[in-house]
């Protein structure tokens, strides 16, 4: 493994612990706190490992070669198009009345996870295998 890329996971992970912990903490404040300034703080305090993973994300494709740089940057083209055609869709479906709206914080909080999920499966299924394939 690369330098870059230890680095990188040597910044990620923690940060993602440090996420997890806090959401986890953050919940269960939420249902002891009644202060609404209090309440607004300690609901962001998630936010601070997932900028410390997006500080990883940024310097780990800003030390890549250039191949990397464009896988990434295919498979980060293909999520983002995926996540936004899918809510766009929901949208859709949502004006239509065909479906019942789920609460708009549920959406807007899933917004970042599947962004994420659909990088890693653009990545994996379709960006990387087809540079495999043109190398041999």
């Amino acid at each position: 493994m690369r330098a870059v890329h230890q680095r990188y996971h040597r910044e990620f992970f923690p940060a993602m612990g440090a996420y997890v912990v806090l959401m986890l903490g953050s919940v269960w404040l939420l249902k002891r706190i009644d202060a609404t300034w209090l309440r607004a703080i300690v609901t962001l305090l998630p936010v601070l490992p997932l900028l410390l993973v997006m500080r990883a994300i940024v310097r780990v494709v800003l030390g890549q070669d250039e191949l990397e740089r464009r896988i990434d940057l295919e498979a980060i083209a293909i999520s983002a198009a995926v996540t936004g055609t899918g809510y766009f869709a929901y949208g859709l479906l949502l004006n239509a009345k065909v479906i019942a709206p789920l609460d708009g914080a549920t959406v807007a909080i899933w917004v970042w996870p599947i962004l994420m999920f659909c990088y890693g499966l653009a990545k994996l299924l379709f960006v990387e295998p087809r540079y495999r394939g043109e190398a041999e």
